[in-house]
């Protein structure tokens, strides 16, 4: 029995009774990865996800000869699946009849993968495209249809030494365990202690739910600069899109910091509020608000994990430091 975050390598899969327990982001990369080498395979569902095709091909000798020589081409190709990513975003984010048109390319996609309609019916999601983290795989869908692979969608009441019991009663042999059942987002509370002015605990200053501006600083925590801070998380696109714009901003202030000998910067109160008020203002709009129970929103309904708009945008904000925003002690 082991965790997809903490795996163990030392357990040989080959020919064993494997069961997933999970259908999300880890589970759609290690279900098709062991599915040809394990003897039989169950998988466990509480909740189908929408998964749209990867379109995944090689690159080629050639092609990464040509970006070798003309290294403006490369960027050319990172810059198009950059703004197709974007294009992509009011389909998946935005609580709009845009989502249908995600839905289809996603049903369709299941069609071609599972021909079994039963099957296809226990995959098929009934909660609005992106409410929940949407998910991209050529294989993932199609391993169902391997003869060795069972889906069950009857909710998971126990272990035994032998097996996985569901809620019917029946218990289905397992030699191995993995639970694919997500992970902690660390959103309500630090990772560890952090301290900040006059002794505050970041714990308690997140307790309502973890604010800071534009995700990178937080009032209070002096010379603390966070990468995937709340509120950063991408809904459509490359999370790196974001990492690079925090590292930039961070530099920028670190920099001002050295060059003019400071003792430590912390962003004003009220910059933080308003940034804050802002982003929650915007989340009623958003299709992670439309319903579903998702990772993504806290105890009191709340979003604190990703950001409601288009990576670009994002950027565009954190591109200059501003050290007005910012309490400045020398």
């Amino acid at each position: 029995l082991f965790h997809t975050a903490r795996w163990d390598h030392s357990v040989e899969l080959a020919g064993k009774k494997v069961a997933v327990v999970g259908t999300g982001a880890s589970a759609i990369q290690v279900v098709p990865s062991i599915a040809a080498d394990v003897g039989e395979l169950t998988v466990y569902q509480r909740t189908p996800s929408w998964v749209m095709p990867k379109r995944d091909h090689a690159i080629d000798a050639a092609m990464q000869d040509r970006f070798r020589r003309h290294p403006t081409l490369q960027r050319a190709a990172r810059w198009f699946l950059y703004a197709m990513s974007e294009a992509m975003g009011p389909l998946i984010f935005m609580d709009t009849s845009l989502s249908k048109w995600a839905e289809k390319a996603s049903l369709k996609h299941l069609e071609r993968s599972v021909p079994d309609p039963a099957l296809r019916a226990k995959l098929t999601p009934d909660f609005q495209f992106g409410c929940k983290r949407m998910l991209v795989s050529d294989d993932y869908w199609s391993t169902f249809m391997r003869p060795n692979v069972e889906l069950v969608t009857e909710p998971v009441s126990g272990l035994t030494a032998g097996g996985v019991v569901t809620a019917d009663g029946v218990e289905r042999d397992a030699d191995v365990v993995v639970l694919a059942t997500g992970f902690k987002l660390g959103l309500a509370s630090a990772p560890f202690p952090i301290r900040g002015l006059g002794g505050r605990d970041l714990s308690q200053s997140w307790e309502r739910g973890a604010v800071a501006y534009k995700g990178v600083t937080v009032a209070g925590f002096p010379n603390w600069f966070v990468l995937m801070g709340p509120n950063t998380g991408p809904g459509h696109t490359s999370v790196l899109m974001f990492t690079e714009a925090q590292m930039n901003y961070a530099l920028q202030a670190i920099e001002h910091l050295r060059s003019r000998r400071l003792r430590y910067l912390s962003v004003k109160q009220s910059v933080q509020d308003r940034y804050n008020d802002g982003i929650q203002g915007r989340m009623k709009h958003m299709v992670w608000s439309s319903g579903c129970n998702s990772w993504y929103l806290n105890p009191n309904g709340e979003n604190h994990a990703l950001y409601p708009g288009f990576a670009s945008e994002y950027r565009t904000r954190v591109r200059r430091f501003k050290p007005a925003e910012y309490d400045v002690v020398g």
